[in-house]
């Protein structure tokens, strides 16, 4: 009996130097720990600790058994989360681990990553944590952003003129050690022409519109609507207008700016 009591503790304490030297090793080969990886250090070595710590008792001991529930739930519970709160790894890793991180954001449009449609245009706005950062979009597409911290979570969208907007508004993006993030946008209001077409500013039915291969009439009130399939889409459209006894007439279309076309035609 005393034999399978002391293989037990045995077995403990190997367990323990085991899951100290595995935390050991884990703070020691990875220059800059995630969250994740401190929790599971921390984790860890309570473990360790408890294990090392629990002694050998007989069924009737109670005060044995009362020192072993007790190191199991400090040593195993409460001080993995004790030391992630207060992070005493944190005092031997480099400042930049902990401190401030940079972070490229690459503003690309729906054809991928090399479709950069806003070169040397508009910004990129990040709220993070209550706050509202700013950065220029350079001539590569991207902007660029310092002060943050690993495994911050933020929110990203575009401020510029015309109206681009990301296509995952409310998607949430972690700071990670590679310091780069895609983020996908697209100019809003293309997908349709509408407008009026007048004669003697009355308006004037049936006429054929025309934007490459789509088209559409005009109804009785002189409106017409064309929708845009995704792959025509543009920010500018040519327009063009046909009815027989009329010139034939173009125009330039930009659909973003929410403003219908109006036409006049004359014969």
């Amino acid at each position: 009996m005393k034999s399978n009591k002391l293989s037990t503790i045995a077995i403990s304490r190997i367990t323990g130097i085991i899951f100290l030297l595995l935390a050991a090793g884990i703070t020691l080969f990875i220059p800059c720990l995630t969250k994740t990886q401190l929790f599971i250090i921390y984790t860890l070595v309570g473990l360790s600790i408890a294990l090392l710590l629990i002694k050998s008792a007989d069924k009737t001991n109670v005060s044995y058994k009362v020192w072993n529930i007790s190191i199991v739930l400090v040593g195993g519970v409460a001080l993995p989360f004790i030391l992630f709160f207060t992070n005493p790894v944190g005092t031997f890793k480099p400042d930049d681990c902990f401190g401030k991180r940079s972070l490229t954001v690459f503003v690309h449009g729906k054809k991928g990553r090399q479709d950069m449609v806003l070169r040397q245009k508009g910004y990129v706005i990040m709220d993070i944590g209550g706050e509202r950062k700013k950065a220029a979009i350079s001539e590569n597409g991207e902007a660029y952003f310092q002060n943050l911290r690993l495994d911050d979570e933020v929110r990203l969208n575009i401020d510029f003129s015309e109206p681009y907007t990301s296509l995952s508004p409310d998607s949430v993006y972690k700071i990670t050690e590679e310091g780069r993030i895609y983020l996908t946008v697209a100019l809003q209001g293309i997908d349709k022409v509408d407008g009026v077409v007048l004669h003697n500013d009355m308006p004037l039915e049936s006429v054929l519109i025309k934007i490459n291969s789509l088209s559409a009439t005009t109804d009785s009130t002189g409106h017409f609507l064309i929708r845009i399939p995704d792959s025509l889409q543009s920010n500018k459209y040519t327009v063009w207008f046909y009815k027989k006894g009329f010139k034939t007439l173009s125009k330039e279309a930009y659909p973003q700016t929410g403003i219908p076309l109006g036409v006049v035609m004359e014969k």
